[in-house]
């Protein structure tokens, strides 16, 4: 009977086993997809908003700044009637075009993917622009867009063959850029500058509920954060600088950015944008449901996410750790047994 009683427990031991096993396996599947809302027809739109009651004639709410040599040519073509005889880019060999708005919208929607190759069409418009300065010429709805190959196996862009940088508005996050590792490079200085990874972190703004203004995202969250980068170059007329640190935050299971306070991107340096602001003006800081992150932010996607419709999800990094902790040690014990059990 003792013999009968061992073995229906060694034979409980493992059937458990397995089963945590395979639970684990799915969960971690589950974490670890391999972009599966990458597909025909997903999009992600992220906007800087006028602020609510404000002066719809204020101009100079956001800054951008172009930089031509990347420019489409149909968007540079347009510009130019744009632009004054005295502009700095004209006059003085000023390497960029400074410009401001009262909203900005970028977007990235797939058209098409095959194999290890995405097409991806990048898009970015200043509403009621105006360059340097002239009020007197608003372009109501300045639109740049370029459609970018994406390597899906080191997730990095191409222009026509020549790799342009990582991509920033989504990434892989079972295997995010590591600290580091270059995301994409400054063009247009006399000195090429590489903004790289300085921090990776699983609880980007800990346990708040991160707003934007598509929906709140509860934790857990990815960040990435650059290394400190400084710039400054100088003509006969002219000079510039600036520097800093780029933020970038992540849904956790998908990849897809939430929010982010940047002034840079590998998208943005690839429609030929040097820079936009990287202040939200029309609300940001804490509030009772959560944090508003300065900058840019998710502003209408088809891609589910997903704990939507799921109250059952866990609310904290930490309740993963936990439960994939327990999880491992039951693991653990149960092998033990069995192994003691066939001594």
């Amino acid at each position: 009977m003792g013999a009968i009683i061992g073995g229906l427990r060694r034979l409980a031991a493992a059937v458990l086993l397995g089963m945590l096993l395979a639970y684990a396996g799915m969960g971690y599947a589950d974490a670890h997809t391999e972009l599966q809302w990458l597909k025909e027809g997903s999009y992600a739109t992220y906007a800087l908003l006028e602020p609510e009651g404000g002066p719809r004639e204020v101009k100079d709410l956001y800054m951008f700044t172009l930089y031509p040599e990347r420019l489409p040519r149909e968007v540079m073509n347009r510009l130019m009637g744009y632009l004054s005889s005295d502009s700095p880019w004209i006059k003085d060999g000023f390497p960029f075009i400074i410009g401001d708005c009262t909203e900005v919208f970028l977007r990235f929607d797939v058209l098409e993917v095959r194999g290890e190759t995405a097409l991806i069409n990048v898009s970015v418009t200043f509403v009621n622009a105006t360059l340097e300065g002239d009020y007197r010429k608003i372009i109501p709805n300045l639109t740049i867009w370029k459609v970018l190959n994406l390597n899906l196996s080191d997730m990095t862009y191409y222009d026509n063959g020549t790799p342009v940088g990582k991509a920033t508005l989504f990434i892989d996050p079972s295997d995010p850029p590591k600290p580091g590792e270059i995301l994409f490079s400054l063009e247009g200085l006399s000195r090429g500058i590489n903004v790289s990874v300085g921090n990776v972190t699983y609880s980007a703004y800990g346990n708040s509920t991160v707003l934007t203004y598509y929906r709140p995202f509860r934790p857990p969250r990815i960040g990435i954060t650059t290394r400190r980068f400084d710039f400054s170059d100088a003509g006969k007329n002219w000079s510039i600088s600036g520097g800093g640190r780029e933020e970038y935050t992540y849904d956790f299971l998908t990849g897809v950015m939430i929010a982010g306070t940047f002034s840079h991107s590998t998208e943005l340096m690839a429609l030929g944008v040097f820079s936009i602001d990287s202040m939200d003006r029309r609300i940001r800081g804490k509030s009772e449901e959560g944090v508003w992150p300065d900058g840019i932010k998710l502003y209408d996607t088809n891609i589910a996410f997903p704990d939507e419709g799921n109250s059952s999800s866990p609310d904290s990094p930490w309740r993963y750790y936990m439960y994939s902790g327990i999880l491992t040690l039951t693991a653990s014990l149960l092998a033990r047994w069995w192994k003691d059990g066939h001594r």
